[in-house]
């Protein structure tokens, strides 16, 4: 007979130190796992993501390269960025749009949400959740091309050869999610 017992949890025993600034809190903690004994962490609690698939026309529209301190150098990725506080994911993908392309909100038919309960970024060291959006743009919308840095076509293809492309595991994992939905053509 197979007996299975659900692990102990591990239990925070103290706080070590805590810095915190408008943008991230990052904290030193000493936890007692479930077989007792004391481990140090640091994490890091930041707010959620939101990463949106702009779709005009039979293209995925990308925002011009980023400056990225961690890398050091521009990375090609789809528009995105923090979720504020009180809003939901949905309310802040017209707002990213906004910002990185110049797409008037108005010009937005639908957003769909391609993971409601949000991805964990990175367990070990961080509360952050990703959210993925779809953004279907009216095909009259009035798009300023000089802030849109390139397109793809919207099928499996072009959107499958593309996530190769990208550096970014989060734009990846939010495009690769929609070429599994069965949300391209």
């Amino acid at each position: 007979m197979n007996t299975h017992t659900e692990p102990a949890l591990w239990t925070c025993a103290s706080s070590i130190v805590s810095i915190d600034s408008p943008w991230v809190r990052m904290l030193a903690e000493r936890w007692i796992d479930d077989q007792g004994r004391p481990l140090d962490y640091w994490r890091v609690e930041r707010a959620h993501s939101v990463i949106v698939i702009p779709l005009w026309r039979g293209q995925v529209l990308l925002p011009q390269p980023q400056f990225r301190p961690g890398v050091q150098g521009l990375t090609l990725d789809l528009p995105g960025g923090r979720l504020p506080a009180a809003m939901t994911p949905a309310q802040a993908g017209p707002l990213l749009l906004q910002k990185e392309l110049g797409i008037d909100p108005t010009s937005i038919n639908t957003i769909e949400i391609l993971n409601a309960q949000g991805w964990i970024i990175n367990s070990s060291f961080s509360n952050q959740l990703l959210y993925g959006l779809l953004a279907t743009l009216n095909d009259s919308a009035s798009i300023d091309m000089s802030r849109v840095h390139r397109s793809v076509a919207h099928n499996f293809s072009a959107i499958a050869a593309f996530t190769q492309e990208l550096e970014c595991l989060q734009c990846r994992s939010v495009l690769q999610t929609w070429l599994l939905s069965g949300m391209t053509q």
